[in-house]
């Protein structure tokens, strides 16, 4: 397994993600959980529609 590349020079005025405040952070985290999370569940429900067990007995 190849190391990761080395981080590239940002040009001047361009976007540097290492300078993202902390309230930035937790915005972009918090959008990206919420779509993966949305994908996750659709994906488990499908799974369940596959099998014909579209019910969850834990509920």
């Amino acid at each position: 397994m190849e190391p990761p590349p080395e981080y590239a020079a940002v040009p001047p005025g361009g976007f540097d993600p290492r300078e993202l405040t902390d309230f930035q952070l937790d915005e972009l985290v918090h959008r990206i959980i919420g779509r993966i999370t949305r994908l996750i569940r659709t994906e488990l429900r499908m799974d369940r529609e596959r099998i014909g067990r579209l019910r969850d007995p834990r509920h």
